[in-house]
């Protein structure tokens, strides 16, 4: 069984959150409770208690945001959507701008940088803290700067840990691919070659090589290979 864990220590938006969770649970058992003997009016009891069951979803979505790693991959969790990501697919883990919905939030957030996809935002940005101010962001980790290069940091020592060690071992049963060769039969990439490969994808992407230039590229790095 894979086991997922973050790396890092709890940041205080995220121990706010678990704190939020138990004390939302808390009044959510009394108006259950107290619906029953009467004590709380029935209307009262229902009414709070749905919004209370919305706000304990949304709680603990909050606490669960970041960033998780295992043997297999790494895992960004954000308020609506939880994205997987293998360490072989894994082309870098970087710093880079904070977005959402296209809007640059001005802030700097971790990224993964996937060989075979769209790069991956992950939840955990870096935060401008002045003393005694925080401001919590649903949906998002704004972190110390000190903290936020740790984090960085120990994300990048597992992936590299991850490429040191190698493809994870294939299922009991399961058929070999014939030796080097891809799941169609291709000669398969290294992992210097697929982040080549992602660094021509996103320069062809971002026009600045032709169509033609960028499968010559490709075409090199397979004979390559």
């Amino acid at each position: 069984m894979t086991r997922w864990q973050r790396p890092y220590s709890l940041d205080l938006e995220t121990a706010g959150a678990l704190l939020g969770v138990l004390l939302t649970a808390g009044v959510g058992a009394f108006l259950v409770v107290g619906g029953l003997y009467g004590v709380v009016p029935a209307p009262v009891a229902v009414f709070g208690g749905a919004w209370l069951a919305l706000g304990l979803v949304v709680g603990v979505r909050q606490a669960m945001l970041g960033v998780y790693v295992s043997d297999v991959g790494v895992r960004s969790r954000a308020m609506f959507r939880t994205t997987t990501v293998p360490w072989e697919s894994v082309a870098e883990i970087r710093s880079g701008t904070g977005s959402m919905a296209g809007l640059d939030m001005g802030r700097l957030a971790i990224v993964i940088d996937r060989v075979d996809g769209e790069p991956v935002q992950t939840p955990l940005q870096r935060g401008h803290f002045r003393l005694f101010s925080l401001n919590p962001e649903l949906g998002r980790l704004a972190t110390w700067p000190e903290h936020y290069a740790e984090i960085l940091t120990t994300l990048r020592a597992h992936h590299r840990a991850a490429r040191a060690a190698g493809p994870p071992s294939p299922p009991l049963g399961s058929p070999s691919p014939p030796a080097g060769a891809g799941p169609a039969g291709a000669p398969a990439l290294s992992a210097d070659q697929r982040r080549d490969l992602h660094v021509l994808t996103r320069q062809h992407q971002r026009g600045a090589l032709t169509d033609a230039e960028y499968a010559a590229a490709v075409a090199r790095l397979r004979d390559a290979g």
